[in-house]
């Protein structure tokens, strides 16, 4: 298909529409709507060839839509401009070029022609299909003479050997223009005469797409059945949403037995290869299940019809149609008629349209999932965006590469080769050392580890994500879990047994690896605008997590890891790293020196990280023997498999971590370690998140401070150089701080490259700037929080929007958070007026729009009737719970500590966590059935009058032979109770001769808590270590959860005492620490008093402090309103009164029609205009209440009287607006 759209919304959406219905594979479209994006945009299911642009000065007016997904092609960069686009299609094993042309009328035709022809000489192929706009006339096409335009056109054509295929018989540009018919025929199809016994049934159709002016042209192209195979992006393989799991689990079963694969078999392996080819028969065990119980994923894609069509649009198309054709025909003295009713006709239809997509997007947007608000935002989003195509890289010398060219290029630069030639004397000796340690693992004897565990393995798959992309095998994580749970033994043999010989299969080696587009980036045709993504198999990152659990564990637990690293480490952050950043700068200023940040960049950190020099360093650590020796078979013989434009690469690999992958955080970790470690005996601080290195040094002396960093520098320089990593000097950025006004400027300089210093630093994100006043940063920050809400909105459209609380919940999620993120670092700042300034107009641009009020809406009633808070004081209160964290005291509670969670290294070894299990019991039935004869001990928490206790009662042949009573401090929580009355019953139970006791508590959080072997809460650690204890003594304990007040005895008694403990209990506090839920709380409150204390001291938002004098009581009320533009103007004034429309000069009286000396406000309007007066008394008699200014807050506060009266106020201000021709926006 070809066709113009006259940049129409309806005219695209009506084509795209036609083309999904009849089948098309290709569309060459010329203006086609663009919007405010300036380039096509049509969804995911369309591939769409075009220059993308956001310059609207300069918009797509060109662009080519596959379609048919079986049609392969690659994108070439020097095939693209706005108003020319080409492209190559790969048909059965033979390129077609095709070129969809817009030749304006205003641009320079000759420029256009150069284009065409360097589009012809950049093709491989001489079979080429040329259709657009020419805006030229020529007998050639149809036109009854010539113009200078088609003279010059067809010139062009026919120096390119370009037959025209126009019959000329049908105009192709049809206008009603002041009641004339106006046709022309400008839109132009030509084609090499190779191709002209391959097209067929050239013809313009004038009912495909009806809205736009020009008519569509439709010709077949015969090119045999397209044999090539669709080109699968993803590796999943199984629609695991349609799995039989049950199926799946017996036929593995029969599939394991068939081949023999058994536990005693695989303990029996003594070689790598037998282990390789029983992994291998595993594998295909599972392939073979999946293939009988779950259906694939089909990879034939067909377009999709526009769902929003129904048949009152195929109605209203008809009847167009229909009234288009009586213009031929019509009378000359009622043709201006004819022609008036067919237009009347074409914007019914085309208002239907737009109807018919907007209620399509709202039910799209409000569609009911089990999904939160910004799951469906994301879903919204990925819908609406446009697929990315593999591009055709430039290589250095700017030559535009073939597809295997740009798939190698790709390969080569993410994947570099560790080649020992090119070591040096130091490098050598390390490569030495370490084949050294590899062949010294390999040939001695290690005794038998610690085995994988069931219950690791389980704890590992919990937390694989199914949705996920799999590895080559296609095997995702539930399929794995599946796998696992038909038979435990088997898998668990085959991780065992790798462990005990030392061996990485080959098969769980083999990385796929997905090239992913790094947002804004300018070029695309460069590797470094990309970034690539390991696909491993999910059977071998399960043996990954397995080992490098155990190594983390090691080198945690002997601390051996440097504290300074903040990447990839448990229980940091980047906030953390920030914060301590600034501690040390102003520490630095306390003392009144100079202050210098100097931000390191290591090229291709990841690539390049070097296997030897990992190798070395954890044999140094002392990792466990048998834990080396896995890692050095994972990091051997290893191959990747990168797909990109349509060709596959096979490389192996000996160098670089993949990202992606389980172990490669922790490599890198490993690899860096030694730096941070070397550079510590140094005056400047170094410090690391991941390969992101800082220094932070100061010094009163600039030229002392000079010779730190230098020295610091060669140090860091000599490091990378001797483990094969460059830092690059021109990407080395610095900045120096100081209150100094004379001193002197360390000169610094890497590699005799001299540093230079900027105003401005980005560390981990945050903008560090000279003054230390943040505004570049919150300038950053607040300019990439709108253009997330931009992202989304467009996705939504302009004139549909979001509903208010689909934005309100972008704000919190995502606008909030990017605004927020490291406040603990800036958040001081705040006081500065200038930064409240910032601040507090993205909290009312926000505020309105999420409230639906008028850009006139001051930030105090926006900000409420948003149900948001002030981002200054926002960003102060999360600094201030960031620094309770962190340890800060709390000015209420002085002498408590906060509680916080243990290390992860304080956990027992990975192979000692065990998973426990609780049981179910529903009343005292199930309590009596309780098989055992042990003690039952029923324990509670209570939290009442503000008061916090909890208690255990110990039960025996149905009689209570102990309680235990104890109270908390009134700040803790009800769960902190519950947690500590299980304490209190192990200890119990450890100070008796019980054989074993059943705990029985009706706080599932708790039980869970306690049960998970990777929980960090103190006190569930400090259980399980009880319950250890236990069961090493040969005691058992069994856990029961049961619904709270069902009724049973024990239960009801142990609540019963509980709350004698909170009220009764004198006794000095069991457990002191507050919670965080505790710290947010008082947090909140001195954030609510302080907004409270604005709101009433500001000059504006009058109306708004009418109804809701109190904020706390506002917020908790407004969540029971629904807002839109109407409720706005209530509680605003701002809006179709004519007082306000008269104040911004849009009425010429602000006066209502019932008295001329009085103002139409928001008061008279609710409480005094004698128009709605039956209506407001009738509305007083049902409330109750008068209608008084006095009253509002009271009516407002009433759950009964809000409504009705909302339902009076919003019809009179409906009625007010349409009067005074105001627009009410929903």
């Amino acid at each position: 298909m070809q066709v113009n759209l006259d940049r129409g919304r309806a005219a695209t959406l009506e084509c795209l529409r036609a083309a999904a219905m009849q089948g098309y594979a290709i569309i060459l479209m010329q203006e086609p709507y663009v919007g405010v994006k300036a380039h096509l945009s049509a969804g995911s299911q369309y591939r769409i060839i075009q220059k993308v642009t956001n310059d609207r000065n300069k918009p797509v007016r060109s662009a080519i839509v596959i379609c048919d997904p079986k049609i392969q092609f690659t994108l070439n960069p020097n095939l693209l401009s706005e108003d020319i686009v080409g492209v190559e299609l790969k048909i059965n094993y033979s390129n077609i070029g095709l070129i969809s042309m817009y030749l304006h009328e205003n641009a320079d035709l000759e420029e256009d022609l150069q284009t065409i022809k360097n589009y012809v000489a950049n093709m491989n192929t001489d079979d080429i299909i040329i259709g657009g706009d020419s805006n030229a006339r020529s007998i050639w096409w149809g036109c009854n003479a010539d113009n200078n335009r088609g003279k010059t056109i067809m010139e062009t054509l026919a120096e390119l050997n370009l037959d025209i295929l126009n019959l000329g018989t049908k105009p192709t540009f049809v206008a009603h223009r002041l009641g004339k018919l106006c046709t022309s025929i400008i839109d132009v199809t030509a084609c090499s005469s190779s191709l002209l016994h391959r097209i067929k049934d050239w013809r313009v159709d004038d009912q495909l797409c009806t809205i736009s002016n020009h008519k569509a042209i439709l010709f077949n192209l015969h090119t045999g059945n397209i044999k090539t195979e669709i080109i699968t992006r993803g590796t999943k393989i199984y629609n695991t949403k349609k799995a039989n799991w049950e199926k799946l689990k017996n036929d593995l079963k029969a599939e394991l037995q068939k081949q023999n694969i058994v536990k005693n078999k695989i303990e029996e392996i003594k070689s790598h290869q037998e282990l390789e080819d029983i992994i291998n028969k595993y594998t295909q065990c599972i392939l073979a299940a999946c293939n009988n119980s779950i259906p694939l994923i089909k990879q034939e894609r067909k377009t999709k019809i526009a769902p929003w069509w129904n048949n009152e649009i195929q109605e209203k198309k008809v009847i167009m149609i229909r009234k288009r054709r009586r213009i031929k025909n019509a009378h000359p003295g009622r043709r201006k008629h004819v022609v008036e009713l067919y237009l009347e006709a074409r914007r019914d239809y085309i208002n239907a349209i737009e109807n018919a997509t907007t209620i399509s997007w709202v039910n799209l947007c409000n569609k009911e999932e089990k999904e939160s608000m910004w799951q469906r935002t994301y879903r919204i989003l990925k819908i609406c965006s446009n697929r990315e195509e593999d591009k055709l890289l430039r290589n250095s010398s700017g030559r535009i590469l073939s597809e295997i060219e740009s798939a190698e290029y790709l390969a080569n630069t993410f994947y570099p080769e560790d080649n020992p030639d090119m070591d040096n004397e130091e490098q050598a000796e390390m490569r030495n050392n370490t084949q050294n340690i590899i062949n010294k693992i390999n040939n001695e004897h290690i005794p038998t580890p610690n085995l994988f565990t069931q219950n690791e393995i389980e704890q590992i798959l919990r937390n694989i994500n199914p949705k996920k992309a799999p590895g080559a095998d296609g095997l995702t994580s539930d399929i794995c879990q599946a796998a696992f749970e038909s038979n435990p033994e088997v898998l668990q043999s085959i991780y065992n047994k790798c462990l005990i010989i030392g061996h990485f299969p080959k098969l769980w080696k083999n990385a796929t690896i997905k090239i992913i587009p790094k947002p804004n980036k300018e070029d695309y045709t460069q590797p470094k605008a990309y970034r690539p993504i390991g696909l491993l198999p999910v059977l071998g990152k399960i043996l990954e997590k397995l080992f490098i659990n155990r190594v983390q564990w090691q080198l945690g637990k002997e601390n051996k890891m440097n504290h300074r690293q903040y990447g990839f480490t448990p229980q940091k952050s980047t906030e953390d790293a920030l914060y301590d950043t600034m501690a040390l700068i102003k520490k630095g200023l306390k003392e009144k020196s100079i202050v210098v940040l100097v931000s390191l960049d290591i090229e291709g950190a990841f690539d390049n990280a070097w296997w030897p020099a990992i190798i070395n360093e954890l044999h140094s650590k002392n990792v466990d023997a048998s834990m080396l020796r896995l890692i050095i078979s994972y990091l051997s013989e290893r191959e990747i498999h990168l797909k990109y434009a349509g060709q596959e690469i096979k490389k192996p690999t000996n160098r670089g971590c993949i990202q992606g992958s389980t172990c490669g955080p922790m490599f890198w970790n490993t690899l860096l370690d030694p730096l941070l470690q070397t550079t510590e005996n140094t005056q400047a601080h170094v410090q690391a998140f991941a390969d992101d290195i800082l220094i932070i040094a100061s010094n009163q002396d600039g030229q002392k401070l000079e010779i730190t960093l230098n020295h610091t520098l060669k140090i860091i320089t000599e490091w990378g150089k001797k483990h094969k990593l460059r830092f690059a000097p021109h990407k080395t950025q610095s900045v120096l701080i100081t209150r100094k006004q004379k001193f002197h400027r360390p000169l610094l300089k890497m590699e005799e490259v001299e540093l230079q210093y900027l105003d401005q630093l980005k560390v981990l994100g945050l903008t560090i700037d000279q003054n230390i006043n943040f505004k570049p940063h919150l300038d950053n920050v607040c300019r990439k929080a709108i253009n997330i809400y931009k992202m989304v909105s467009r996705a939504a459209r302009a004139n549909w929007g979001l509903n208010s609380d689909i934005l309100r919940t972008i704000y919190m999620a995502v606008v909030e958070p990017t605004i927020l993120y490291a406040a603990s670092c800036w958040a001081e700042t705040t006081d500065k007026k200038y930064i409240e300034r910032i601040l507090n107009r993205m909290t009312q641009i926000f505020g309105i729009r999420i409230s639906k009020g008028h850009k006139t809406n001051s930030l105090i009633s926006s900000t409420l009737l948003s149900k948001i808070i002030p981002l200054a004081l926002r960003a102060k209160e999360n600094a201030s719970i960031y620094e309770i964290k962190r340890g800060k005291p709390i000015e209420l509670l002085p002498g408590r500590e906060i509680e916080t969670r243990i290390s992860p290294y304080d956990l027992p070894h990975p192979c000692e966590r065990i998973q426990r299990n609780f049981k179910h019991v529903n009343n005292q039935k199930d309590i009596d059935e309780i098989k055992n004869d042990w003690v039952r001990i029923f324990t509670d928490g209570s939290k009442i009058d503000g008061k916090v206790g909890a208690a255990v009662t110990v039960w025996h042949n149905g009689l209570e032979i102990k309680t235990i009573t104890f109270r908390l401090e009134s700040y803790c929580s009800i769960y902190q109770a519950e947690m500590m009355a299980i304490q209190r019953a192990l200890k119990y139970i450890i100070s008796k001769k019980y054989p074993g006791a059943n705990i029985i508590s009706d706080s599932r959080s708790a039980i869970t808590t306690i049960c998970d072997p990777v929980s960090l809460n103190p006190i569930a650690s400090e259980i399980r270590t009880m319950i250890k204890t236990l069961e090493d003594n040969r005691k058992q304990v069994e856990l029961y959860w049961i619904k709270a007040h069902c009724g049973i005895q024990g239960n009801e008694r142990a609540d019963e005492l509980a709350k004698q403990a909170a009220i009764k209990n004198k006794q000095s506090p069991a457990y002191d620490k507050f919670p965080l839920s505790y710290a947010k709380r008082l947090t909140r409150n001195t954030t609510l008093q302080i907004w409270q204390r604005k709101y009433e001291q500001a000059t504006t938002s009058s109306i708004t402090k009418k109804f809701f004098p109190n904020i706390v009581k506002a917020y908790k009320i407004l969540k029971s309103i629904k807002m839109n533009n109407l409720v706005t103007h209530l509680f605003t004034g701002h809006g179709g009164n004519k007082a306000y429309l008269y104040k911004y000069k849009l009425s010429s009286s602000p006066c209502c029609i019932c008295d001329e000396n009085t103002d139409q406000t928001i008061e008279h309007i609710v409480i005094d205009c004698p128009r709605f007066g039956k209506r407001r008394f009738e509305t007083e008699c049902s409330m109750g209440v008068e209608i008084v200014a006095e009253n509002l807050k009271f009516i407002i506060e009433d759950d009964y009287c809000r409504p009705i009266f909302m339902k009076f106020a919003l019809l009179a201000l409906k009625s007010i607006s349409k009067e005074n021709g105001s627009k009410i926006i929903d």
